[in-house]
């Protein structure tokens, strides 16, 4: 079946032999099962071997309906007009079909009394039932069942009637043929009304209805109106078959891991996304705390990629899958996979070394809130039960703004602590030095490095302010221009040098300004329409042409270098370009007005 329509002749042939076998076994309930289009019968020539295999006790109600669907196949719905009515290339002599299959739509295969063409059936209705009424109505019976009721046309046919009901449904809150499935057959029906046990909450539903007999179909119902179910939808079940499918050893004790799992194809509303949160401890040891966790969103994809895990550990993962309906958020239970990543040995196996060598300290990713850059970092506990405190120091090593800071410190009882209002594109050292009044345990370091402001800013929705003491030092400097006066236009040539440009500060190009300068004699309200106000992004060589300014009138020249990093403070300079000149000429202006800078 099509989205809006189903032809004649396929509806006809689906249920022909329906008819045929409700003749001959009108007491049989189970004779229109022979007939269901699931059935491989209009693909297999052999009836006798298909229905010993499905029915190997009684098989000849079988055998009979398939052979009457073979050849009702070969024959479409309609009479052949008289051959001496064929006009055009119908009435060609030739031979240009031999069976009605041949044919498209719902022409048959005629004779036109010299040949065989595809001509329009005549009588194509003749025989077929009356469409059914197109008022359906529905009840939801309170086992969630749903019963569909119609009311069927008057009929003088000798031949059973039998009923075919399809739907077509839409996942959301509201109703939308847009974006509805197909059509599908649902139910084949004689007499008694059809009960449906799979309608699901939280789609919308419509539903159709077409008579046929042996003689063919006059077609479908229009579609009803948008039904659904009064019960709320179910929240999504856990992710079944999760498993890690590839685990990847790199330099140090890095590791990384594939995960996927698989949903049910068929809920009752889509996942929108899956939580996946991981943690872990050291082989040999008990239980990870709850704060060791990571947690990340995963949309659509039924699988995931575990970075940023050490080796010597082992691992829980949990995944849990999300719905939404309306604005209610769903959840579904978690599923949970447990592994170690130690080399040489699968993420099956349990097995726990005598004498583990796990990290001891470990460094989440940097993340930015409330206005600074902050990181989580996690250690076991020590194993030596005098040990009540740990003492955590770190500092930058290096950053690439060449700046410095001095060792911080703090002293805590916990097995986590948070490193705030840490500097941008530096690269950090941590050390955890256990403190106990018995012995002095040996110290745990790591480094990490922490990402640039503009990649913290790639991510975020709300402007980022970095840290005072990060600026971008280079700039523009000595700000000259030169003007040439042609018939009443001027046009300036400006340009500047760069004061500086440190290794780690990539020049990415410059933020250029320039605008007339308004006398305060003049009134606020006049426009001036001829005024330039522009900006612009130039890359070395650092020229700047501009044509069409007005004679003898101040402009204002703004510069700022751009970098990787950011922007650069702003160098501002005053200019006045000369009055009307006869002839055209070339002059070099130095203003001698200070430079300003802001930052």
């Amino acid at each position: 079946p099509t989205q809006d329509r189903f032809p004649l002749k396929s509806l006809h042939s689906y249920t022909a032999e329906t008819c045929h076998c409700s003749l001959l076994l009108l007491s049989l309930p189970q004779c229109l099962e022979p007939c269901k289009d699931s059935w491989e019968m209009k693909r297999k020539s052999n009836c006798r071997e298909l229905c010993e295999r499905v029915f190997p006790k009684k098989h000849w109600e079988c055998v009979t309906s398939c052979e009457f669907l073979q050849s009702v196949l070969e024959v479409k719905q309609g009479v052949c007009p008289p051959p001496e009515r064929a006009s055009g290339f119908a009435a060609a002599c030739v031979e240009s079909c031999d069976q009605d299959r041949e044919c498209p739509a719902q022409k048959k295969c005629c004779s036109n009394g010299c040949g065989h063409t595809c001509q329009s059936p005549k009588d194509l209705y003749k025989g077929a039932p009356l469409k059914p009424r197109k008022e359906l109505g529905f009840e939801e019976l309170s086992s969630g069942r749903l019963e569909v009721r119609w009311s069927s046309r008057f009929n003088i046919s000798a031949e059973p009637v039998v009923y075919i009901l399809q739907r077509r449904w839409n996942f959301g809150i509201q109703p939308s043929e847009d974006a509805a499935t197909s059509w599908q057959v649902v139910a084949q029906v004689s007499s008694e009304p059809p009960t449906l046990s799979d309608i699901r909450p939280g789609r919308w539903y419509q539903f159709r209805v077409a008579a046929v007999n042996t003689h063919g179909t006059r077609g479908f119902t229009t579609p009803s109106r948008h039904i659904h179910s009064s019960r709320d939808p179910s929240n999504p079940p856990a992710p079944t078959e999760l498993k890690m499918v590839n685990m990847s050893f790199g330099p140090g004790r890095t590791v990384s891991a594939r995960i996927q799992w698989t949903m049910p194809a068929d809920l009752d509303v889509p996942i929108h996304h899956y939580k996946v949160s991981w943690s872990w401890t050291a082989v040999g040891h008990s239980s990870a705390s709850s704060l060791t966790k990571r947690r990340k969103t995963v949309r659509e994809v039924r699988t995931d990629a575990l970075d940023s895990m050490r080796s010597n550990r082992s691992y829980s993962v949990e995944v849990q899958a999300v719905s939404y309906w309306g604005q209610t958020q769903l959840k579904g239970p978690r599923a949970v996979l447990y592994f170690t990543t130690q080399r040489g040995m699968s993420s099956s196996i349990r097995t726990v070394p005598r004498n583990p060598t796990g990290d001891i300290l470990d460094v989440g990713t940097p993340f930015y809130q409330d206005g600074q850059l902050q990181v989580h970092v996690y250690w076991q506990r020590s194993t030596d039960p005098s040990v009540e405190f740990y003492r955590i120091q770190w500092g930058p090593e290096y950053c690439g703004y060449n700046q410095t800071r001095p060792m911080e410190k703090t002293t805590t009882q916990e097995s986590f602590t948070s490193l705030r209002g840490l500097l941008f594109s530096c690269k950090y050292k941590v050390l955890l030095q256990p403190l106990s009044k018995k012995s002095r345990p040996l110290a745990e370091s790591t480094s990490f490095l922490t990402p640039s402001c503009a990649t913290i800013q790639a991510k975020s929705p709300k402007p980022i302010v970095s840290v005072s003491t990060q600026k971008v030092l280079v700039k523009a400097a000595n700000l000259t221009a030169s003007f040439e006066v042609r018939g009443g236009n001027v046009t300036a040539i400006f340009s500047w040098d760069l004061s500086m440009n440190p290794p780690h500060q990539q020049l990415t190009g410059y933020q250029v300004t320039w605008a007339e300068v308004i006398p305060t004699n003049r009134h606020s309200n006049n426009k001036l329409p001829h005024s330039l106000i522009s900006q612009s992004q130039i890359l070395p060589p650092v020229i700047l042409v501009v044509s069409g300014l007005h004679p003898a009138s101040l402009y204002r020249l703004e510069v700022q270098a751009i970098t990787a990093e950011g922007e650069g403070p702003a160098t501002s300079r005053t200019f006045q370009t000369p009055g009307y000149q006869s002839a055209p000429k070339l002059r070099k202006h130095h203003h001698k007005q200070p430079v300003f800078e802001r930052h």
